[in-house]
């Protein structure tokens, strides 16, 4: 067993005679036996064992173990406050009653507090039991001075990967005859315009009260909220032969255009699209518009059911790209278009069309109302199936291809629904409103909520 730090200043620089593997010189001379200098200056997880559950293919419950690399989450080391931990917590049942240091490194002699009160000398070879928080101590060399870690390994106590909803109350004296609904994010609100009873209206309430909605009429005769779009906190949408713009959703005006396009489709970060006799327009206010290049398949741009998301690529945050989806002029045949923006040159591809044909195994979905989102970092698209929402369907690569979602992104099954609308906050919770039934939903994926620490100490 080993001896307890209780001893002179002399056995501690013995010890760290004996214990150089701790420092990172392969020697300790006088000039460090001297040094008050006593500091962990890093440190790294070895591998863990985690504990998945899982389903089996006849959809039992079933558990096994994996090894995790401890080094993919870093360990941080707050000099100020004493304190070392891992920002990005570990997955959900990884084990961390046994846990191994792969590398640690200090300017001094490295000790733990044990169970007992006492102070034990560490050694790379130790296992240790961190369910709970440790006490690290590191000793100078010159045994006059000493400072104390709080050593914390987290792991998530929930599946980070979760989608987790909740209703809302329910508004279905509201909602009960909605036909046609958009819905938007801004500043706090949630504003859903719809056709309700054939009458426009714009549907509201703060986030934070979603049981307080308020029901304004709009003054329009020509009235289609699938056209409507919001660039740069701005609504805008074509309605009595007008591109006309709100800052509130209640107000309108006439944005002045000379161009009266079919429908706004679809914006990107900077730019409006629209519709007009079978060809496409770009606008960056919505009132001054240009030609927009289409590849020569324009007679399959949708015509109704403009639903739109646009994301930055990956790769170069100069680049972004829109997707415009939409039905055909037989009110029933999806239709599916992409275009690639360079936001720093004019060099912008023209608009593509996604063939749904049989070489794409998982194409754009084609189930009536669909609409479509982004959110992290992937599009998502719903629809109606039968009375019901539909499943998720989810696009990883740009809107090519939508895969039937598994068991973790499920929204509650079967929930009641004539048609939808939904939207994002910004504290990345969707927000999806069901016409006929009145169910509002509420769901995140779990990780989208967890709050970024500090990582970073400069004093």
């Amino acid at each position: 067993m080993k001896k307890s730090f209780i001893g002179t200043w002399l056995l501690t620089i013995c010890w760290g005679c004996l214990t150089f593997s701790c420092n990172t010189e392969d020697s300790i001379d006088s000039t460090s036996l001297n040094s008050n200098h006593c500091a962990i200056t890093d440190i790294t997880l070895g591998s863990l064992i985690r504990t998945i559950q899982s389903q089996t293919s006849s959809g039992k419950d079933t558990t096994y173990n994996t090894t995790l690399s401890g080094s993919l989450y870093a360990l941080y080391i707050d000099q100020y406050k004493g304190e070392i931990y891992n920002p990005d917590s570990l997955p959900i049942g990884t084990h961390v009653d046994k846990v191994i240091f792969s590398n640690i490194s200090s300017d001094g002699i490295l000790s733990y507090r044990t169970a007992n009160g006492t102070d034990t000398l560490f050694s790379r070879t130790d296992t240790l039991d961190f369910t709970h928080p440790r006490t690290f101590i590191c000793y100078s060399y010159s045994g006059k001075a000493k400072k104390e870690y709080t050593v914390s390994i987290n792991v998530h106590q929930v599946n980070s990967e979760l989608f987790v909803w909740q209703q809302q109350a329910n508004a279905h004296d509201i909602w009960t005859d909605i036909t046609l609904q958009k819905a938007f994010y801004k500043d706090a609100q949630l504003n859903v315009f719809a056709l309700k009873a054939g009458q426009p209206v714009c549907i509201s309430a703060p986030t934070s009260s979603p049981q307080n909605w308020t029901v304004t009429y709009l003054p329009f005769s020509s009235f289609n909220p699938s056209n409507i779009q919001l660039l740069h906190n701005i609504f805008y949408m074509v309605a009595d032969n007008k591109v006309m713009r709100s800052d509130d959703g209640i107000h309108w005006s006439d944005s002045g255009s000379s161009l009266v396009p079919d429908a706004l489709t679809a914006h990107s970060s900077s730019h409006l699209y629209a519709i007009k006799d079978g060809a496409m327009y770009v606008s960056a206010d919505g009132a001054v518009w240009e030609s927009d290049a289409v590849e020569n398949a324009s007679h399959l741009l949708p015509a109704s059911h403009f639903t739109s998301v646009w994301m930055p690529m990956s790769f170069n945050s100069n680049f972004e790209y829109v997707i415009m989806g939409g039905l055909l002029q037989d009110g029933t045949t999806p239709t599916e278009w992409k275009k690639v923006i360079d936001n720093k040159d004019s060099n912008t591809e023209p608009w593509n069309y996604f063939n749904a044909g049989n070489d794409i195994t998982f194409p754009y979905p084609s189930l009536p109302g669909t609409q479509i989102i982004a959110y992290d970092n992937r599009i998502y698209s719903l629809g109606i199936q039968g009375d019901t929402l539909s499943l998720f369907s989810i696009s990883n690569d740009g809107g090519r291809t939508w895969i039937p979602q598994s068991n973790t992104y499920l929204h509650p099954a079967a929930i009641p629904a004539s048609n939808f609308s939904w939207t994002i906050d910004k504290d990345k919770y969707m927000w999806i409103f069901c016409g006929g039934s009145g169910d509002i939903w509420r769901g995140r994926i779990n990780r989208l909520g967890f709050k970024n620490n500090q990582t970073s100490f400069t004093q």
